[in-house]
């Protein structure tokens, strides 16, 4: 970071806890009530968030729930049922909220407070943000060894699990006691229902540390091995002789690119601008999904559909961006590819077989996933209650 933007960085925080101190005061002039608080990043509304606030909304109304999400985000229109109940994020509201709150929920760690290691760090020195239930739902499944999730640096109440390995791998590898980890299933899954046609392809790769220090993002490997496949004559008569199209959906910190990926566009593939397109619906749509290391093959897996994991640099990803955990590619849901050529033979031979999941990882899905059905906001909310019922003293 350059130092300019430190400077600004630093000062924005300082603007934070100023106004959270003025928002503690203001605070004790309120009484005492049961009031949860939920957020993702405060700017989206699509994710476990989105879900369990929608369900609380639906379905536990004598609970008094909050969502955190700027006025400015493209996602309210998502939550436009529920207007009285959304708060503008950074405002004064959500900081005496913040203090209010009984209950603090997000899909990431420290998601409903303004800077994630801010909040780690008013978590360990102030008692009364302390004691609140601190709850996090998760963005994906945690697959890999991640040090900033392990349970001394996050110290949460309740960290939610989507399946039965990422349970006991919390607790083994990343040190949660027993009772702050709970199986329920992610709040998404209840939206994952499968209503692809056999006519579309996602392909949705995630992030690598590395291209932070990247100048030139348009000529590394990254940038240059899906343009290529993109353009790939073998998949584009693929695409042809299926009647198919192929959905290139970057990942969020790739999205400042997507104009330079507009030129692989045609009439079989569709760059895909996060604030136009909604990844649950394009996961719902597709009948194969190509990726990498996003945990997103997770949500596919769950709807026992093909899955193509894409990886020319598996070696520099461990190293440089996350250390292996529980989860192994080469024994996993889906099928490898470690080249351009592979990929492409992977994708003929699914077409092939109408896009049916094969029977190997169908069987491993169905070993993974401890539930089948559409009741994961309602486990997740039980789970909140009895780490409450634990906590907090009304």
């Amino acid at each position: 970071m350059r130092h300019e933007h430190i400077i600004a960085f630093r000062l924005a925080q300082v603007w934070a806890l100023a106004k959270l101190a003025v928002a503690y005061v203001i605070a004790l002039f309120y009484r005492r009530k049961r009031i949860w608080l939920v957020a993702e990043r405060g700017i989206d509304a699509r994710d476990n968030g989105y879900w369990f606030f929608r369900y609380m909304k639906e379905h536990q109304p004598d609970v008094e729930v909050y969502y955190i999400i700027s006025k400015d985000s493209n996602d309210c229109k998502r939550l436009a049922d529920y207007e009285s109940s959304l708060i503008d994020y950074c405002s004064m509201a959500h900081y005496i909220l913040l203090w209010r709150a009984s209950v603090l929920i997000s899909a990431h760690v420290q998601g409903y407070f303004p800077f994630t290691g801010l909040g780690l760090w008013l978590k360990k020195i102030c008692p009364a943000y302390r004691a609140k239930c601190h709850v996090n739902l998760q963005h994906g499944i945690t697959k890999d060894k991640l040090p900033f999730m392990y349970y001394s640096n996050t110290r949460l109440d309740l960290l939610i699990a989507g399946v039965a390995p990422e349970y006991e791998y919390a607790i083994s590898a990343h040190g949660y006691p027993r009772e702050a980890v709970q199986l329920t299933g992610f709040c998404r899954f209840d939206g994952l229902i499968n209503n692809a046609n056999g006519k579309q392809i996602l392909l949705m790769p995630t992030w690598r540390e590395w291209l932070y220090k990247e100048e030139d993002f348009v000529g590394s490997e990254y940038a240059q091995k899906y343009s290529r496949l993109l353009c790939n004559k073998q998949l584009y008569a693929l695409l042809e002789q299926y009647d198919m199209r192929l959905v290139f959906y970057p990942h969020h910190e790739v999205q400042k690119h997507i104009a330079w990926f507009m030129q692989f566009g045609n009439d079989r593939i569709v760059i895909a601008n996060q604030r136009e397109y909604d990844v649950q619906q394009l996961l719902r749509q597709s009948d194969v999904l190509i990726t990498d290391y996003s945990s997103v093959y997770f949500d596919f897996a769950y709807m026992r559909k093909p899955i193509i994991y894409y990886l020319f640099d598996y070696e520099r990803y461990r190293s440089e961006h996350y250390a292996a955990g529980w989860y192994d590619y080469f024994n996993g849901l889906g099928s490898v590819a470690a080249t351009e050529a592979e990929c492409v033979d992977l994708i003929s031979a699914i077409l092939k077989e109408h896009c049916q999941m094969p029977e190997i990882y169908r069987k491993r899905a169905e070993q993974m996933f401890q539930y089948a059905d559409s009741n994961n906001c309602k486990r997740v909310y039980e789970a909140i209650c009895e780490v409450e019922k634990r906590k907090i003293q009304y």
